[in-house]
């Protein structure tokens, strides 16, 4: 498999530096984009950027056999994908082809200014209308289409409502009447209790625990019980595609939904105990204690049916997914999608007209279930397309036919899908409030009207704290990061590998420096710090030379770390553990016996013995000082020279 490893193949990384040798410098965007339009023999070149678990492992084998092309997998494994890409197409460095979850949050200026406008190509006839709208700019073209999805209704246990002898509800009030037949019939089961988890209690057995923690979930159900009534239909969709523009008001549309919301709590649907409901402990309750029958889950639900049981070395019980039921009323059953990733062409690779006519007759293709499932990684197929489906797994005998008929809700945001979740965010943490009592339907709406203003209003140029005079590749990137972390700890070396883990592979592109740019060239972000505990904290350790080399040569993927502080000649066209031409500290070549003292990230520095230790620092607080003392210039560092 060819995999540009470094937002490149490493071949095309080295023409990004310094050339040794007696090589010339060339500009990081220039060879990027030239090679974006290679052709191999007769074969058209195309890049493919893609986010982890996207693609299946043949999916690259199977494009290339069927159309005859070259393709250059690029995983994009930066912490903030959308931002990444948003700057690959401004600096004419774009790939050719995307697969992106986080597409949808691209500036609208940037996707109409840089991305292949899709909407006259036939294949756009093979989605479903409403998934289409739910993709269309608000200049009503359509530059992306939604790939496979994770499908959201109500996981049930099966094996449960056989023994209880229970019947699966085909509308709304015999769902209603499910929940209330359950708790007449006082069961009860055991699970840990909370204040002793090895300790085991009786529980009443609940007929239904969604979790409601987060607001994409409570999005969900207030968007798919509403969906027929406020958001389906010509006149619906002009009213949301409206209201995201900053026209109109909730206030005198959505009034009946809020009424509808309030009416899950009175029938017993949802209780405000959902909304403080770990996810952990809900699949625990109905997959491992068996102490509720039903949740809101995709289809993933089996599997975790399985690993979960599995962990826990208890008998799975057989799960099934049932649609959501909205009413009474015939075709009321909907499922609800969250795409995992969408589908788009950049007018960069669209430019050459044997691209593009490559790229359409691929694009074609992947808008066919046979296509659509080149784009999973093991899970079932779930599309907005209207070719049949047909799942073997009697997990899914109550949801065909609502798959078939399109009754898939895609999902959308009130503020538009480039502005966040702000509005969803205040519906979710003021329900409480809603149901309660304290603040009218009127308020609540209102409310969320603020909060859709506030979240499309201009925003504030970001701070700019430097400029990079050039744009960095990713070796270039992680010596300029190593550099900071010896600005601030002082130590004789900076180690940062190029990689995914404790380190960057990301590019630092010319033009302003904000904080956004510097959390785009480190792995360190919130949810890695918080996942990663001290791995992710800045230390510094005693490390001899051998120590040194024997680590960076072991980096995943690239075999190379940056040593910053030491004078590297490196050629990335050899085997890893061979790639160090020189490295040289203090004029002398590194010294295999000698200690040194490294600072990085504590998970890059395995074994090493740690002297000292920075728990509180993070990186952009070093970036920053590292700024300052380089005037807020930022160049490609002399001491790093990439051979070929």
């Amino acid at each position: 498999m060819k995999t540009r490893v470094l937002g490149l193949t490493l071949a095309g990384l080295m023409a990004l530096s310094l050339a040794g040798c007696g090589g010339t410098q060339a500009t990081a965007e220039g060879d990027k984009a030239a090679a974006t339009t290679t052709t191999t023999g007769d074969k058209v070149q195309l890049v493919f950027e893609y986010q982890k678990d996207r693609v299946s492992t043949d999916f690259e084998e199977v494009l290339e056999s069927k159309f005859d092309v070259d393709i250059v997998m690029d995983e994009n494994q930066s912490t903030d994908p959308a931002l990444r890409l948003t700057n690959e197409v401004t600096h004419d460095m774009a790939p050719d082809f995307v697969l992106c979850e986080y597409i949808k949050r691209i500036d609208e200026d940037v996707l109409t200014n840089y991305f292949y406008n899709l909407s006259t190509e036939s294949f756009v006839n093979n989605y479903y209308l409403n998934a289409i709208q739910a993709c269309t700019a608000s200049d009503g073209n359509l530059y992306y289409v939604p790939g496979p999805s994770y499908v959201y209704g109500i996981i049930y246990d099966k094996t449960a409502f056989a023994e209880m002898g229970l019947q699966v509800p085909q509308n709304y009030s015999e769902f209603a009447a499910l929940l209330q037949q359950v708790k007449d019939m006082n069961l009860t089961g055991e699970e840990p209790d909370e204040a002793d988890p090895e300790k085991m209690v009786t529980k009443p057995v609940e007929a239904f625990v969604p979790t409601m923690r987060w607001c994409d979930m409570s999005s969900l159900v207030f968007n798919t019980y509403n969906y027929e009534d406020s958001f389906r239909g010509v006149a619906n969709s002009k009213w949301l595609a409206d209201y995201q523009q900053g026209e109109g008001s909730m206030v005198g549309h959505l009034e009946p939904a809020a009424e509808t919301y309030l009416q899950l709590f009175d029938d017993g649907v949802l209780s405000l105990n959902h909304f403080t409901t770990e996810p952990g402990y809900r699949s625990k309750k109905l997959y491992v204690y068996h102490t509720s029958l039903m949740t809101i889950e995709s289809q993933q639900g089996y599997v975790y049916n399985q690993q979960i049981n599995e962990e826990n070395g208890t008998e799975a019980h057989e799960m099934g997914l049932m649609p959501i039921f909205t009413s009474d009323e015939p075709d009321s059953d909907y499922l609800y999608a969250i795409p995992r990733s969408f589908i788009a062409v950049t007018k960069q690779g669209a430019a050459d007209p044997k691209k593009q006519a490559a790229l359409m007759e691929i694009m074609a293709y992947l808008s066919t279930t046979e296509g659509q499932k080149l784009l999973i990684a093991g899970d079932d197929y779930f599309g907005f397309l209207k070719e049949e489906t047909s799942l073997g797994s009697d997990f899914y005998t109550e949801v065909i036919d609502t798959i078939n008929a399109g009754r898939i809700i895609p999902t959308f945001y009130f503020e538009g899908d480039n502005h966040g979740d702000a509005v969803e965010t205040y519906m979710h943490d003021t329900t409480a409030e809603l149901v309660n009592g304290t603040i009218s339907v009127r308020e609540w709406l209102m409310g969320a009207d603020e909060m859709r203003d506030k979240a499309i209003a201009p925003k504030e140029a970001p701070e700019v704290f430097g400029e990079a005079v050039e744009t960095l590749n990713p070796m270039q990137t992680a010596y300029v990061d190593g550099l900071a972390y010896l600005n601030s700890l002082k130590a004789d070396i900076g180690f940062v590998p190029v990689s995914g883990f404790y380190g960057t592979q990301a590019y630092l592109y010319s033009g302003d420096i904000t904080e956004a740019m510097m959390h785009l060239i480190t792995t360190e972000n919130e949810y890695f710090v918080a996942e990663n505990g001290g791995n992710m904290d800045y230390v510094v350790a005693e490390m001899t030379g051998q120590e040194i080399l024997d680590l960076a040569n072991a980096v995943p993927d690239t075999g190379v770390a940056m040593l910053a502080g030491c004078e590297m000649t490196c050629d990335t066209t050899k085997e890893a553990g061979e790639r160090y031409v020189s490295i040289k500290f203090d004029g002398q070549d590194l010294d295999p016996a000698k200690t040194y003292r490294v600072a990085s990230m504590r998970g890059a520095l395995g074994k090493a013995r740690v002297v000292e230790e920075y728990p509180e620092l993070r990186f952009v607080d070093m970036f920053k000082d590292y700024l300052k003392a380089m005037d807020g210039v930022v160049e490609a560092p002399a001491e790093l020279v990439i051979v070929d």
